[in-house]
């Protein structure tokens, strides 16, 4: 059994050109706006970025839990840290610090 359109072909004659505007402003809406296939396309683009940014900091996260799991159970690990970042000393320790030599002038220097 096949459609028939009802009555003759003029009815599609007459609407044509409203079918086609409609196809075309379709069409256009589908490639700009907020919601266009490029716009789709970009965001999907921001959001493998920002996943791939959301495992790096992940990663550097549990890097910084452990470190700190570490600090909290190894007191030498701290004083290490006093010492050598800050140099702090315990009391009654004698701190000996020595100058670095002067350094030769340069042999480029043409003088």
């Amino acid at each position: 059994m096949a459609f028939t359109f009802p009555g003759d072909w003029s009815f599609l004659r007459r609407h044509l050109r409203l079918v086609l505007v409609l196809l075309l402003a379709l069409a256009v809406a589908s490639v700009m706006g907020k919601r266009s296939v490029i716009r789709l396309y970009q965001m999907h683009q921001e959001k493998v970025v920002l996943d791939r940014e959301i495992a790096k900091l992940a990663t550097a996260n549990t890097a910084l839990a452990e470190e700190v799991r570490q600090l909290r159970a190894d007191p030498t690990k701290i004083e290490s840290i006093a010492r050598e970042e800050l140099g702090l000393v315990k009391p009654g320790e004698i701190v000996y610090e020595f100058e670095a030599p002067p350094r030769p002038p340069s042999a480029g220097s043409g003088r």
